[in-house]
């Protein structure tokens, strides 16, 4: 049973998100932990212990949370720190709100913080069936963006159109299908957690000034990009990290997220819920690329 420190409180699981950087760490490609080591910095359960400097209101609250350099959710307790935690709403059931912290706050992070695309714009969501993408293409449609989305399947591009954007494969024909969408111009942004194979086509779909935004490399590190490559026509590249911030950043976005969800304009696509003891099924399966939505863990009752 873990114990919280200062500025922390112990949550009893009722979900855990499942989110690839775990998979990462695991396999030690990111950031790999000091083993024995638990997985997980994302879950929704009910606060039950406090630590010093946290106010005894907190017990008893339903709550969630994503906390970057912490772990240990894969698990019946966890400890978290309580300035990273969403209050849940009524009507935020635990399976939504542990699908909410980690995905929901980078996606409004990038619609929000890391850019500001006004109504009328375009953009490109590499990977928009999975959790971020799909979240993100929903926040930018209802900033009014035109939004177009790449998958590999057909069920998850038709996946990609329920959400309101333009569904479109991967492969060489991706810049090509773009600027015939957009009258030869291109998109004003792309957001690509895929890293270095999706790398050359989000450059390519930009128009004039337009910004290609890195928040992953799932398919491996990106490529060096040369200065020469982007003066024709003035492009930006940056990336996003929601952790650059202290949690207490992200509270109104918090706040905004469950609205979202409660109100109908945000749709929490759970791509499965699977009890805690099927951990290693779930990473194979997002390994695998099998999976559209949010992938959620179960601890037992």
């Amino acid at each position: 049973m873990p114990r919280p420190g200062a500025g922390e409180v112990l949550v009893r699981v009722r979900a855990a998100g499942v989110n690839f950087s775990d998979t990462e760490r695991r396999r030690g490609v990111y950031d790999p932990p000091a083993l024995p080591w638990i997985p997980g910095n994302e879950a929704a359960g009910i606060v039950e212990e406090v630590g010093e400097e946290v106010g005894g209101e907190w017990r008893g609250r339903r709550v969630a949370f994503w906390a970057p350099r912490t772990s240990g959710a894969y698990a019946e307790y966890v400890t978290a720190p309580a300035g990273a935690l969403f209050v849940l709403q009524d009507g935020i059931d635990f399976p939504v709100a542990a699908a909410l912290p980690a995905q929901g706050l980078t996606a409004w992070g990038l619609s929000h913080t890391a850019t500001a695309l006004a109504p009328g714009r375009t953009a490109l969501v590499q990977a928009a069936a999975g959790g971020v993408g799909a979240l993100l293409a929903q926040l930018l449609r209802d900033r009014g963006v035109r939004v177009f989305g790449t998958a590999s399947t057909d069920a998850k591009r038709a996946f990609i159109r329920r959400l309101g954007a333009e569904p479109l494969p991967y492969g060489p024909d991706l810049p090509g299908l773009v600027r015939a969408a957009t009258g030869g111009r291109g998109v004003d942004a792309a957001f690509d957690s895929v890293g270095r194979p999706t790398q050359a086509d989000s450059l390519a779909v930009l128009a004039p000034y337009g910004e290609l935004v890195f928040f992953g490399e799932a398919g491996g590190s990106p490529a060096p990009i040369h200065p020469d490559d982007l003066y024709p026509r003035s492009l930006k590249v940056s990336a996003f990290w929601l952790a650059t911030d202290p949690p207490e950043r992200w509270a109104s976005a918090r706040e905004d997220l469950q609205r979202r969800v409660l109100d109908g304009r945000l749709r929490i696509a759970l791509g499965g819920t699977l009890p805690l003891a099927e951990a290693a099924a779930a990473h194979r399966a997002l390994e695998q690329r099998r999976t559209a939505g949010k992938l959620v863990l179960i601890p037992p009752a």
